[in-house]
């Protein structure tokens, strides 16, 4: 759209109306030059009493007529009538009847005027004085008349107030050009100027006013959107940076507990605290158990610190999600074993095809059942299933404690930590800086997918995590589970 077309575009409702900037110059060439012109014309022609002069010719004209229509014009007393007229208004007349002089006004009409000639045969004009000629149409014997008007040496009276009301009109515009201009243009510059060191001084609260100009308008509402835009990026970046903070606290305190913990199983040996095989047998299971656990965190903080390139690192390629979930359970079944908990799986014959990284979302699976092995009582039940025709998911469920309502809204946030009964307190006695559940669903949302948690609802207990995956096209999936 052009700027000329986008003049007229309605404003939305609670913005003042503007005008482009060529439009306000218009204005000021209107306010400069037409208004200064028509204000002395209007008031000059009003005081200097011009626009009355020509009132005395058509007044003489008209009397001159009358008496030609009544045959006064050689009446003595008309005569003097006329004469008294002519005397009131400084004009002289001579009067001719079949072309012979029967009256004149004064004894010289002509003192300083030529010949009347110039303006053709009805008008002439001399140094001093303007002649116009009267013919009475239709009289009998031809009846006609010289009319000296009343112009003396130079300029009619009163057109001093030409120049006078002109100076001041003019000196009235400019003024006023100057006030709107100040106002329009250079007022909002300034202020803008100032309000931009302001800014870079770190003052975000302050915003520009609206304009009438229409570009200095669209400068004001870039401007503020750059000021948003910076107060947003300064608070994510505090947030960021707090978040940081939290993280290496949070890292350096969960990496330095299983060092130490490995450190003192290590002095023991040494230093022959275990000082039978079966106490140096345990404690070196002790230290393993820790170095797993460490093992452990660093991973979570290596994916954490990939989770900013997924979308360049994906490697996505059909693949059978279930097997994948077999092959994870069968890994972990000595460690369920060992803990004393039951994890069995729920797939369709059929499988679930996915078009997905597959290294990706076997991190996602392995937190997913790490997470339920760690909160799940000895003695519990952990089931992991997958289905779904349109969009494939896969669910992580435990009969554990659940979770609490007032931890689920913050579940995925980093370096989040719920309450004993589902961090260091549980079956493995180790926690972690909160990234295992925050790396999986950020996988998740790579994908375009999504990961929840929820408790179940009835009699039964624990904790149930879903995620889900579209798929490029209708794959029919069997949904009767094959159970391992």
């Amino acid at each position: 759209m052009s700027a000329d077309a986008s003049d007229d575009v309605q404003q939305p409702s609670g913005r003042v109306r503007t005008l482009p900037v060529r439009r306000w110059l218009a204005l000021c060439l209107v306010l400069l030059f037409v208004c200064p012109v028509a204000v002395t014309l209007i008031i000059g022609v009003n005081v200097s009493g011009i626009a009355d002069q020509p009132d005395d010719d058509k007044d003489t004209a008209r009397f001159l007529r009358d008496g030609a229509a009544n045959a006064q014009w050689q009446d003595p007393a008309w005569q003097a009538s006329l004469a008294a007229r002519l005397a009131d208004v400084s004009m002289d007349a001579i009067l001719f009847v079949d072309g012979n002089e029967i009256f004149r006004s004064s004894a010289d009409p002509l003192a300083d005027t030529d010949a009347p000639s110039g303006r053709g045969p009805d008008f002439a004009t001399g140094d001093s004085r303007s002649v116009w000629k009267l013919t009475i149409d239709g009289s009998t014997p031809p009846l006609s008349a010289h009319v000296f008007n009343a112009l003396e040496d130079g300029p009619p009276p009163g057109t001093w107030v030409f120049p006078v009301v002109g100076i001041l009109s003019l000196a009235t515009a400019l003024t006023l050009l100057g006030w709107l201009l100040g106002r329009m243009l250079v007022r909002p510059l300034r202020e803008t100027s100032a309000i931009a060191h302001e800014i870079a001084n770190g003052n975000l609260d302050r915003s520009l006013p609206p304009s009438r100009v229409r570009e200095i308008d669209t400068v004001r509402q870039a401007f503020d959107a750059m000021r948003d835009g910076l107060r947003s990026s300064i608070a994510q970046q505090a947030a960021v940076e707090q978040e940081r903070r939290l993280l290496i606290s949070a890292v350096a305190h969960d990496l330095r507990t299983p060092l130490f913990a490995i450190r003192g199983y290590l002095e023991g040996i040494l230093t022959g605290v275990a000082s039978t095989d079966a106490q140096r047998t345990r404690y070196l299971q002790r230290a393993q158990e820790q170095a797993a656990t460490l093992e452990r965190h660093v991973s979570d903080l290596f994916d954490y610190a990939r989770l900013e390139y997924l979308e360049q690192t994906q490697e996505r390629a059909p693949f059978d999600l279930a097997d994948l979930l077999l092959r994870i359970v069968e890994g972990q079944q000595p460690r369920a074993t060992a803990l004393g908990l039951s994890l069995r799986t729920e797939v369709p014959d059929a499988g679930c095809t996915v078009v997905a990284d597959a290294h990706l979302m076997t991190r996602v699976l392995e937190n997913l059942l790490d997470n339920a092995l760690r909160h799940t009582p000895s003695g519990g039940e952990i089931v992991v299933s997958c289905g779904g025709v349109q969009e494939v998911w896969f669910r992580v469920s435990d009969n554990g404690p659940g979770i609490p309502p007032a931890d689920l809204p913050h579940l995925f946030a980093p370096l989040f930590r719920g309450d004993a009964s589902r961090n260091r307190g549980t079956t493995s006695g180790a926690g972690g800086a909160g990234l295992g559940l925050t790396t999986a669903q950020r996988i998740m949302q790579a994908h375009g997918g999504t990961l929840r948690a929820a408790n179940r609802t009835g009699e039964l207990t624990g904790a149930v995590f879903t995620g889900s995956l579209p798929t490029p096209g209708a794959t029919h999936m069997d949904t009767a589970p094959r159970t391992e």
